[in-house]
């Protein structure tokens, strides 16, 4: 294949920015199948986060609103230890209660189930205004006590109806005496990314995706679009028996982590990382080449990448 014919359907422009479009372009010919010193047994590398750059939204806080709402939790065996006692477990732990053994349709109006919901949603809320990575730990704990099994189909139901949800927002009714809050619905896969994913592929290069979403939801997106599940890290858990416990497995991808887990996997650094959050900072400042920051209104990563020179993509890619 001629460099003409490379450079002519390399990658779509869509709705990247024309000089992060012509960067990435320059970086794939430059390094991918065909250039100078192209080696398959040693390709390039690639990191993209997930959630607000793979996808529009974050898989890891749909999952734990979706086990919240369906009351998919399993709350013997010391579950409500994960919940901080600062934040009302006890309260939450009543209603939950009140509720339980009852249908749907018997709960979903009553003061207890919103009471229910609110509380423990809010939990996760609250700690990631706090503390951002003891949220990320908590949304993967909240499935402690499932099985095995029960966790793979449960990843399977939750982007069924996410990605068929609309993309919008949704009320999350107050319980006293915890507030209500309007959270985001639906996910998608960003149209850019998908082509990015593809083209790198035919490209030779090896893309990884590392997340602060739990890695099984993680890895059943990823067998949805085709893309190498082993090669995905997220959160995950330590089981015993074939059920969740609450411990995640150390170095956890969260800010720092997220490089650790990553170079401890992959042994080399990336020539290219995708993020949009300082919990992407360490990756993006790992890359050997080409860092990209998606502006999803963390203002830090922003100020950091224009400080760095990475490039900065403002406008919003396509869904």
């Amino acid at each position: 294949m001629s460099e003409s014919e490379h450079d002519a359907g390399v990658l779509q422009e869509g709705a990247w920015e024309p000089h992060i479009h012509a960067a990435l372009t320059e970086l794939i010919l430059k390094h991918g199948v065909g250039s100078e010193n192209y080696d398959p047994a040693k390709p390039p590398l690639v990191v993209v986060d997930c959630d607000e750059t793979l996808i529009h939204h974050d898989i890891g806080e749909a999952m734990l609103r979706f086990m919240v709402t369906r009351r998919r939790i399993k709350t013997d065996r010391g579950f409500w230890n994960i919940v901080p006692d600062k934040f009302g477990r006890d309260a939450i732990m009543a209603a939950y209660k009140a509720v339980a053994g009852r249908s749907d349709a018997e709960v979903m109006d009553t003061a207890a189930y919103r009471r229910y919901r609110a509380g423990l949603i809010g939990v996760y809320e609250t700690m990631r205004e706090q503390d951002r990575e003891q949220a990320y730990l908590f949304g993967a704990r909240i499935m402690k006590g499932l099985h095995e099994r029960t966790v793979a189909e449960l990843v399977e139901e939750v982007l069924d109806y996410e990605l068929d949800r609309s993309l919008g927002q949704e009320d999350i009714a107050h319980g006293p005496p915890f507030h209500g809050m309007v959270v985001p619905t639906g996910i998608r896969v960003y149209h850019e990314m998908i082509d990015l994913l593809r083209a790198l592929e035919a490209y030779g290069f090896e893309t990884w995706i590392v997340s602060s979403s739990n890695q099984y939801v993680l890895r059943a997106l990823a067998r949805r679009l085709n893309f190498p599940e082993e090669r995905c890290l997220g959160i995950e858990l330590q089981s015993q028996g074939g059920s969740m416990t609450d411990r995640p497995v150390e170095p956890w991808p969260i800010g720092e982590g997220k490089l650790e887990v990553f170079l401890d996997t992959a042994g080399r650094s990336p020539v290219l990382v995708l993020g949009d959050s300082m919990n992407d900072f360490e990756l993006l400042e790992n890359s050997d080449e080409l860092s990209i920051v998606f502006d999803k209104g963390d203002e830090d990563v922003v100020e950091k990448a224009e400080e760095l020179g990475w490039l900065v993509q403002r406008e919003p890619l396509t869904v």
